[in-house]
């Protein structure tokens, strides 16, 4: 029996591969609550919106996930959370080739820019968001 292949976590690919191009900035999958999250500052969320897999069997290398991200700048001020934001588009472009131990990731996509998201309900901090793209693929044996 043929054993299935898994894809990688497009998403935590995402935030292994923004934490270390990201100096200084917290990057992750679930914000902080209250008033942690203002003490976080400078943050970015990424959360999983959709994308599917294109998958031609269980062993065919050109198998990967195609997930899509809503990706949130959180800074002090406005200025700050939008500098963070195109930070994270121009780190963003320079993902295809860079790997992770779960995954490699072929190719980026940028569906909005950045944009305000001011319906955060926390007066402490500014938001902006974009939505990205990436296709990533399962490590490849070297042997």
């Amino acid at each position: 029996m043929a054993t299935p292949l898994v894809l990688p976590d497009g998403k935590q690919v995402a935030i292994d591969l923004l934490s270390a191009a990201l100096d200084g900035v917290h990057v992750t999958g679930v914000l902080p609550a209250g008033k942690a999250l203002t003490a976080a500052l400078p943050v970015v969320r990424v959360l999983r919106i959709g994308g599917v897999a294109d998958m031609r069997g269980w062993a065919d290398p050109a198998s990967r996930d195609n997930p899509r991200f809503s990706v949130d700048c959180y800074a002090a001020t406005d200025a700050l959370a939008m500098q963070l934001a195109r930070r994270v588009c121009a780190e963003w472009e320079l993902l295809p080739g860079q790997a992770t131990p779960d995954g490699i990731v072929t190719g980026v996509s940028q569906e909005t820019g950045p944009q305000d998201r001011p319906e955060d309900p926390n007066a402490d901090l500014w938001r902006v968001g974009m939505t990205l793209g990436m296709s990533v693929s399962p490590p490849r044996s070297t042997s």
